[in-house]
């Protein structure tokens, strides 16, 4: 009678320990596979749900919130992300991504910051920070940051992004010539950099992160506007700008 107990005890340890990893990983790569957003944020919450200690679901989660400008779910989710994992620049990187967005400059600053100390090559955080400090008034550390960069290099739109905030810091130092010649550059890296010659470049900046994969069809689309805004402007104000240089 003593054993019967113990016996229930292993059977439900057997039978449901190796289920509920088993599912939670199931659910995770359901949600790695699905094309539909809804049904990828349902899979990873489905996964958190038996797993809540699965880091990655939190950051695929988390990605997808941002995009769809639920920064308060996706700020949640990168707290739990950091709490898991506070080695990982990314999660910084994300969460100051969210309060660049918000406005929050100073928290932002700080998160990029962070993941900055974790990872000091980490261009993408440097490039980031640096339109915070050019928000928030210091366009001389916006220069230097971006400068930092473009020096340590990777993706070409990371490096086109450091250049363009970099030529919007010159301008507000004053310094049209560096400024039109890092514009130049930020064009011939990327053309999307265009209409942010004129308009704010946070949306655009904020756009984009290290995981390509997330990045909406509904942003590239807004990009692609704001590039024809930027055409109707000349055309209809009839303003003088200088052509960008290929």
């Amino acid at each position: 009678m003593k054993t019967a107990p113990v016996g229930v005890i292993v059977y439900i340890l057997i039978s449901v320990c190796p289920a509920w990893g088993q599912d939670a990983t199931h659910f995770f790569n359901l949600g790695l596979e699905s094309t539909m957003v809804n049904k990828k944020i349902h899979y990873f919450t489905k996964a958190l749900e038996l797993n809540p200690r699965l880091a990655m679901a939190y950051d695929k989660r988390g990605r997808l919130y941002y995009f769809k400008e639920n920064y308060d779910k996706m700020m949640y989710d990168y707290d739990e992300f950091t709490a898991l994992r506070p080695w990982d620049p990314e999660g910084y990187t994300m969460l100051g991504l969210a309060h660049l967005r918000m406005g929050n400059l100073d928290v932002a600053i700080a998160k990029f910051s962070r993941a900055v100390e974790l990872e000091p090559e980490l261009a993408s955080a440097y490039g980031y920070r640096a339109e915070g400090y050019r928000l928030k008034g210091f366009p001389e550390r916006a220069v230097h940051d971006s400068t930092r960069a473009i020096e340590i290099g990777g993706a070409q739109s990371t490096v086109g992004r450091a250049y363009t905030v970099r030529s919007k810091a010159y301008r507000q130092l004053g310094q049209e010539a560096l400024a039109n010649a890092d514009f130049d550059k930020a064009y011939d890296l990327d053309p999307e950099n265009y209409g942010y010659k004129y308009f704010n470049i946070t949306n655009h900046l904020a756009s984009f992160t290290n995981d390509s994969s997330y990045i909406s069809p509904g942003g590239i689309r807004r990009l692609g506007l704001v590039g024809v805004i930027a055409v109707l402007a000349v055309l209809i104000f009839k303003l003088v700008l200088p052509a960008p240089r290929r």
